[in-house]
């Protein structure tokens, strides 16, 4: 007996109530029949234009706002201020993460405790995390709820009252974010690598607080911050699944009762990053050796080389030894071939890059059994002089894959939200993923080599961790990797 029809969205468009089921009768493994061309041309107009519109306002002081409605039943809230712990100076780079770990927390409108009871009952996510060039306040909301979750988030920088119990809090947690950051080692050499990549100035200035920085950690010295550097041409409001109108008129009526704080001095010559490169050595009690190589890409995200390194950073690729294969896994990459398939020794092998506004750094992170970090370094020399041979296949592999991973990510509404505000502080503008994907198709294997070569003409960073006894000086890395120019 054929199912009955079960209109769960509304009725069908085109399905005249009554008419015969066009699939009556038809197995399971038979194909459908295709389409008329006609029929699919008009699908495929359809599906055109019904992809959501960016769309983009600016309140009169200077505030921008980004929508997408893609009609979601919850909506992701982003609030980007242009600030971090590159525009300060070292002594004052622990701020931004200061914000961090205030945030969500008492504002006139509500207590701490109130804030948090209302983000419990809307069934709210609300996150912040630090960067070197920008903060993001972040909110996970059904869309209904919008007008309630927006002006709690606008008020961590428009009307936070700071009170000294809330400090005293934060102070509890920077112990704990040290901590947490030493059991994750990973992250603590992309930290130590920014360090001495860039000489512990501008982007190699530490984001996070440490305990020395606690008797400067003061709600006067907070209420300073944020007037000087949390002003309203430096906020960015993105809203996606949100009505874009609904979007502007909550977020100038939250500034009309609380006014952001003016700027009262020029706007402030922003230091050029300047790319030193260097080493750090860390012994510690670990069964392996920790290796992180970085070298500068030159422009970072505003730069040439943009397009070429996220592709040649693909082509390479990389992971782990037990890892499981799976859709995207990158099996096929040059560090599973030629590294990891290759050499027991190696425990995993990544290579990866990360952009700034003019400047950007070109990795590849390892886990070696420690006796074997020298020959480490013979094996990545020997991977860079192989980029001189792609084949056609392992290009368009590595197309292929990025392009994949750009639109996989962009489905969720989080990335997207984040991708649109990381775009405006970058660049000042947002670009579409079919623009990124026009991009990676025209590199060549020629801009790939070129790329690289710029990469290692650079004084290379060295990081290594754990059992480091058997790790070449830095000469002799800068040697082996800068002759592997392909």
């Amino acid at each position: 007996e054929e199912l009955p029809e079960l209109a769960l969205s509304g009725p069908r468009p085109g399905r005249v109530p009554g008419a015969p089921n066009p699939f009556a009768g038809l197995p399971l493994d038979a194909s459908v029949p295709a389409p008329a061309p006609e029929s699919a041309r008009e699908g495929a107009a359809a599906a055109a234009s019904e992809v959501p519109e960016t769309r983009f306002a600016q309140l009169p002081c200077g505030t921008r706002i980004v929508g997408v409605d893609r009609q979601g039943l919850c909506s992701s809230l982003g609030l980007f201020v242009h600030t971090g712990s590159r525009y300060e100076p070292p002594s004052r780079a622990w701020m931004p993460h200061a914000l961090e770990l205030m945030a969500f927390r008492s504002s006139a409108h509500l207590s701490h405790m109130r804030t948090m009871k209302t983000l419990e009952q809307l069934g709210a996510a609300a996150t912040c995390r630090v960067g070197r060039e920008d903060i993001l306040y972040q909110v996970d909301v059904l869309r209904e709820y919008v007008p309630v979750a927006l002006p709690l988030m606008l008020a961590n920088v428009l009307c936070p009252t700071l009170v000294q119990a809330d400090v005293e809090e934060a102070h509890q947690a920077v112990a704990d974010v040290q901590r947490n950051l030493e059991e994750n080692t990973e992250g603590l050499l992309s930290e130590l690598l920014h360090v001495a990549a860039y000489g512990g100035k501008t982007l190699g200035n530490t984001v996070y607080a440490r305990e020395e920085d606690i008797p400067n950690f003061t709600p006067e010295t907070l209420r300073e911050y944020i007037a000087s550097e949390c002003t309203p041409d430096r906020l960015i409001v993105v809203g996606v699944n949100v009505d874009f109108d609904q979007l502007c008129q909550w977020t100038a009526w939250s500034f009309a009762d609380f006014p952001a704080p003016e700027r009262k001095s020029k706007e402030p010559v922003v230091e050029p990053a300047v790319y030193t490169g260097g080493e750090h050595r860390v012994a510690a009690s670990n069964p392996l050796c920790h290796l992180m190589f970085g070298w500068e890409v030159p422009g970072g995200w505003n730069g040439e080389l943009l397009a070429a390194i996220t592709v040649l950073q693909m082509f390479l690729g990389g992971g782990g030894s037990f890892s499981t294969g799976g859709p995207g896994k990158g099996m096929h990459t040059r560090m599973y071939t030629e590294v990891l398939n290759r050499h027991h020794w190696v425990e995993s092998c990544q290579a990866s890059s990360v952009m700034y506004a003019d400047s950007g750094l070109f990795t590849v992170y390892a886990t070696v059994v420690p006796r074997h970090a020298g020959d480490f370094v013979n094996v990545l020399a020997r991977i860079f002089r192989g980029v001189a041979h792609i084949s056609a296949q392992e290009l368009r592999r590595a197309k292929n894959a990025l392009k994949s991973s750009i639109h996989m990510n962009l489905e969720m509404r989080a990335v997207m939200m984040e991708d649109i505000g990381r775009q405006l502080v970058l660049s000042g503008r947002v670009g579409t993923a079919q623009e990124f994907g026009a991009m990676v198709d025209a590199v060549t294997v020629e801009d790939l080599q070129r790329a690289l070569r710029l990469c290692l003409r650079s004084e290379p960073t060295l990081l290594a961790y754990g059992a480091i006894e058997q790790v070449p000086p830095l000469a002799r890395v800068k040697s082996l990797l800068g002759g592997a120019v392909p």
